[in-house]
Formats: structure tokens, C-alpha cells, sequence
């Protein structure tokens, strides 16, 4: 069952791409969750699959600290562009203390201001990302191709920040992190991949993470030359520990704010959904994703001979890598070398007519991602030099309508004009100022629909800093559990005066209830910027809440 439902770029895509950026990750690790992305709410990540006989193949499972919470976007940020980097410079083997600079160093490299709450923020995200514990059991191809296996209860790293003492004793002149056994074994033995990282950097929390998922189905459909790369939307919400939905309009809300960057930026194409089923029987979608012009520049550069130069494996087997001096030089103002050459455009008439044609050959022969012949689209251009885009669009749905209902075999777009040529075929003009207006009203709403989506985005947003800035105060000010305390306390109040009304409550929903009165009441006592001011600083200018 095929659902009705595609997104795709309708912005002009960019005529060149600046010096590629990489960035190199392990693929071992980073194919799993570790951090909450939501704006709200917990979330619980745990992985567990069996293989054919029943026994655990992979398990995998997050916890935090309830002192300093679950790791969120913030912490995300922090271990994908900077940690991340910080190792990637450091080359293989791994030392197991690295050097990732001021907390200052740290805001700049985020693109955050550095001071005040913001080095607070960063801080507290350090310390969720290092308290967040994993349970691991999973089986990794090495590269040296030996099979590992991975078992344990561990921590990625610890923090030193500056002017506290180092595992070898020294005092730390900087912040460090110092990498613990587990963690420190996958990096040195597992593959890496190519990340464009300022892509990588310039993307909301939840399309980076999906980019980093999707990247590895691109690049195979690049490689094998498939039209389109696929994923079921219930594997994207395992491995990005984002909240999963069985009806269709949240779940195309969801991932719709998570496609838009990649269609704007020419990573993406189109996006088709697919609807399905589960293995439980659940309702789920298979997601169709056409590379972008984007994706195959970025396949194009991380495949170049020059590069590989770059990387410790290029699909799993080792090569040389770039020394670290050289690496390290021009760090932060300059770029690797790499550079992708710019690729011919076509001219905008050109593009119409080859969408005009593969509109014909999707509509008509259900064919998909069709790269026509240069005789129809010198066909489509004729017919466009003729008639306005909107015509010549109605002039093909006329005669694939006409061709339907005749019999007429059209296996090439020329029969496209010999069937409107025939008499009657202007008829199909007559509802034409209908059809615009429609099209019209439909703009408009659509205008409208993305001008309350971002507002609503905003309110999410401004929630979330409230809610920050609340727990900021709690760490800083109270004992841990003071929360939890509260919370208990005024669920007990609210049951022992009106317990006819809350006594059928699930507790869940009533914990959440009660927690955002607490959360509400902490935060009418705090000096919190107001809405307005707050979508000044996002650069939104004023929004009514």
C-alpha cells in the first residue's frame, strides 16, 4: 500500500559547493543512540535484537544521571563536533588523554556565546555526556578484519576541566577528556567513514543525526547505482531515540522537519513515503530517499584518490594517514584541501523541460527517477517555448487523460503534442483559471500552515529554555532529588484534596501533569527573558506567544 505523501526540494539548488570539510567517524558506535533530542520529555533507549535462534545479537541501553539529567541536544553537539573532531585530529592509535581547549574555546567551536549560562550549559552537558552509562553487547569487523566483540558497562570518558589534576599527574592547562578502556579499544580498531563536517555542524540536532543515519544508505545507492536509498521510519526512530507514531499526520509532521534541511540544501531530492507494516504488525512507512545533488558531490569527493590519502579505511581497508601536524594546521580558519569542482547547471529552461518529461514518464509509465532521451526534451522545450510552464503542464495531463481513455499508446513525450493538436484537445483549457486559482488558494494556505509551524517551533523552543534555566537553578542552588521531592509532595497534595478527580489517572500522565505545575511555579520565581525577547535572539523578531 502506497501512501500519498512526497516532499521535495522546491528551492533553486546551489551552483557550487565550497571546499569539502571531512570530518572522520568511527562506524562502529555511532550507528547507535546515546542522547535524547527531543525538546521535552525522557526518553528510554533500549536496543535489544535477536538473530534466528533466538539469542541476543545486539544489545544496547543508555542511562543518566539524575543529578545532572538526560543528555540532550546540547550534549549531542558537544560529543558530535567537538569531541569528535578533537579525535578525529588526533589520528590512530588514540592517546587517552585529548585536549579539547577552554570552555570559551568550546562555546566558539559550537557557535555559541562564551560566557555566563551558556559555559554553565556546556559544563553540565560535559558531565551528562561523561555519567551517561551504556550496556553493550555487539559484534564489529575491525580493520585489520578480525571480528571483536564488544560486552560491558561503561562510560565513554571522563572530564578534567582546567587546573584539576590528570590521570598521569600533571595539572590540566585545558579542558580533557580521558578515554575509558571500552570506548578507547573501538576507536583504534574500528572503520571510519567521511562526514562533510560543516553540513554536519550547520544542522539542527535531529536532521544531523538523521543525516548521520542516512548517509549509509546514500552513499550504497550511490555506489551500486540504485535510484533511491530506503529506511523504515521505525529503524530511524530506534537508531535516533526519537519518539515513534502509528498514525500518518504526526508522522509526517515528525519527519518533515527533519527532511527540510536536506531537500533546501540540495542533499535530498525527494522524499517518498511507502506505507507498511512491522514485524509486530505495527503501521509503519518505508521512506524513499532520491540523492541530492549534494549527496552525489559529497560521494564524488569522498571517493577521489586524494582523499583516501586522507583516511585510515576506505571500506575497511587501511591506508595512509594525513600526519597530525598537517592536519592540525589552519584549524578552524583554513579547510582541507579537497575541493569539489563545480558541475555544469543546467539552464532553468533545460530543467523544466527534463521535469516536464520525467512528470509524463512517473505519471504515465510510473517510471521513477527517469532520465530521458535528448529528443524529448528538446520536445518538452518546444512545448514550453510555446505555452507557459502551467500550461504545458496541463496540456500533458490532458493528453495522458485522452491516451487513457482512447487506448492511445504513448511510449515517447512527441505523442504528447499530436494528441493536443488533434481536435478538441484545446478544451481542456476551459477550467485553466479554476485550476490557477486553486493552486493559488492552496500556496496560500500552505504559507500559512510553515508560518504556524515555525511559530510553534518557537513556543517549543522558548519551553525548553524556560525549562533549562530551571533545571540550571535546581543544580546550582539545591540538593539533588529536590525536584523529585517536590514533584512527590504536590502529586500527594492534589490526591488528598480532590481524589475523586485524580484518582483514575495513569501515573505517568499524572507525574508529567504535576511536574510541569512544579517546573511553571520554579520558573515564575526565576528572572527569565519573556517570548518576545527571546525571538529577538533567536533573530525571528517578535512573535505573539
Amino acid at each position: 500500500m502506497t501512501t500519498p505523501g512526497t516532499e521535495e526540494s522546491r528551492e533553486e539548488q546551489p551552483q557550487e559547493l565550497a571546499p569539502l570539510n571531512i570530518i572522520r567517524s568511527e562506524t562502529v558506535l555511532s550507528k547507535l543512540p546515546i542522547h535524547n533530542l527531543a525538546k521535552k520529555g525522557r526518553v528510554d533507549i533500549q536496543i535489544n535484537k535477536k538473530n534466528d535462534q533466538g539469542e541476543i545479537e545486539l544489545r544496547w541501553e543508555v542511562s543518566y544521571n539524575e543529578r545532572y539529567g538526560q543528555a540532550r541536544q546540547l550534549a549531542y553537539k558537544l560529543d558530535t563536533i567537538v569531541i569528535n573532531r578533537r579525535i578525529d585530529e588526533e589520528g590512530r592509535p588514540l592517546p587517552k588523554q585529548i585536549k579539547l581547549g577552554s570552555l570559551r574555546d568550546i562555546c566558539k567551536d559550537l557557535g555559541i556565546p562564551a560566557g555566563g549560562n551558556h559555559i554553565k550549559g556546556v559544563k553540565r552537558a560535559m558531565f551528562q555526556n561523561a555519567f551517561a552509562a551504556i550496556t553493550a553487547k555487539l559484534k564489529y569487523t575491525a580493520t585489520d578484519r578480525s571480528e571483536r566483540t564488544l560486552e560491558a558497562g561503561f562510560t565513554r570518558y571522563s572530564v578534567v576541566f582546567t587546573g584539576e589534576k590528570l590521570p598521569d599527574g600533571g595539572k590540566a592547562d585545558a579542558v580533557y577528556i580521558v578515554l575509558n578502556d571500552p570506548y578507547w579499544e573501538v576507536l583504534n580498531n574500528a572503520p571510519m567513514r567521511p562526514l562533510n563536517y560543516d553540513y554536519l555542524k550547520a544542522l539542527p540536532p535531529a536532521p544531523q543525526r538523521f543525516y548521520e543515519i542516512i548517509s549509509y544508505r546514500i552513499f550504497a545507492a550511490l555506489k551500486y547505482k540504485h535510484p533511491y536509498a530506503k529506511l523504515a521510519y521505525s529503524e530511524y526512530c530506534t537508531f535516533s531515540a526519537q519518539q515513534r507514531y502509528y498514525d500518518y499526520d504526526h508522522f509526517k509532521k515528525q519527519m518533515y522537519k527533519v527532511h527540510v534541511p536536506h531537500l533546501r540544501s540540495g542533499y535530498l531530492s525527494k522524499v517518498h513515503y511507502e506505507e507498511t507494516t512491522d514485524s509486530d504488525g505495527n503501521t509503519d512507512w518505508l521512506m524513499h530517499y532520491i540523492p541530492g545533488p549534494k549527496a552525489h558531490a559529497e560521494y564524488r569527493a569522498f571517493n577521489r584518490g586524494t582523499l583516501n590519502k586522507l583516511m585510515d579505511v576506505v571500506d575497511g581497508a587501511p591506508v595512509k594517514r594525513k600526519p597530525k601536524a598537517l592536519r592540525e594546521q589552519g584549524r578552524g580558519e583554513g579547510q582541507p584541501e579537497i575541493t569539489i569542482a563545480p558541475q555544469p547547471q543546467p539552464t532553468s529552461e533545460n530543467q523544466a523541460a527534463v521535469e516536464l518529461v520525467q512528470h509524463f514518464h512517473q505519471t504515465f509509465h510510473k517510471r521513477e527517477n527517469f532520465q530521458p532521451h535528448p529528443s524529448e526534451v528538446d520536445k518538452a522545450a518546444e512545448l514550453l517555448s510555446r505555452h507557459s510552464p502551467e500550461k504545458s503542464r496541463f496540456i500533458v495531463d490532458f493528453a495522458m487523460k485522452q491516451a487513457t481513455q482512447t487506448n492511445f499508446r504513448m511510449e515517447h513525450f512527441g505523442a504528447i503534442l499530436k494528441i493536443y493538436e488533434q481536435p478538441g484537445g484545446h478544451e481542456f483549457e476551459k477550467d485553466r483559471q479554476a485550476r490557477e486559482e486553486l493552486a493559488r488558494q492552496r500556496a496560500r494556505a500552505a504559507a500559512e500552515e510553515a508560518e504556524a509551524l515555525q511559530l510553534e517551533e518557537l513556543k517549543e523552543a522558548y519551553r525548553e529554555h524556560c525549562r533549562q534555566q530551571v533545571d540550571e537553578h535546581l543544580a546550582t542552588h539545591h540538593p539533588a532529588g529536590t525536584l523529585d521531592a517536590l514533584i512527590a509532595a504536590r502529586k500527594e497534595e492534589l490526591r488528598r484534596l480532590d481524589w475523586k478527580r485524580y484518582q483514575f489517572w495513569l501515573e505517568d500522565a499524572f507525574t508529567s501533569f504535576v511536574a510541569k505545575q512544579v517546573y511553571k511555579e520554579i520558573a515564575a520565581t526565576l528572572t527569565i527573558v519573556t517570548f518576545e525577547v527571546f525571538c529577538q535572539q533567536q533573530g525571528r523578531g517578535e512573535q505573539q506567544p
